[in-house]
């Protein structure tokens, strides 16, 4: 059965997976890969993988976009946030002690 394309009420949330999704496929195929490639080297499967590219998504975990930055070794950052998004020094510090706090607690229950 085809899924249907998410839409969401808020303008800002939608444009923030639509750049997800985006940025995604740019990195992931900039690495050479494969969405099987990269499902099997960080554990996300692929139908995740390939909902997030195509927009199929209701929300994605921030795990689950820390994880997939890992491997295509780029900051979770730079797939949600687009290029002209501002962020402070001080919200990019508590946004990156966030993501490694997510890590741990993952690691942790794997």
């Amino acid at each position: 059965m085809p899924r249907s394309v998410k839409h969401y009420d808020d303008k800002q949330l939608n444009r923030l997976v639509r750049h997800l999704g985006s940025m995604l496929k740019f990195y992931r195929e900039q690495a050479g890969l494969s969405q099987n490639k990269l499902s099997k080297v960080s554990g996300v499967s692929i139908s995740t993988i390939n909902e997030i590219e195509n927009l199929l998504v209701a929300d994605v975990r921030l795990s689950t976009i820390s994880t997939l930055a890992k491997f295509l070794e780029v900051e979770p950052l730079s797939l949600i946030a687009p290029g002209n998004f501002k962020l402070s020094e001080d919200d990019k510090k508590d946004f990156r002690a966030a993501v490694k706090t997510l890590d741990r607690v993952n690691r942790r229950l794997s």
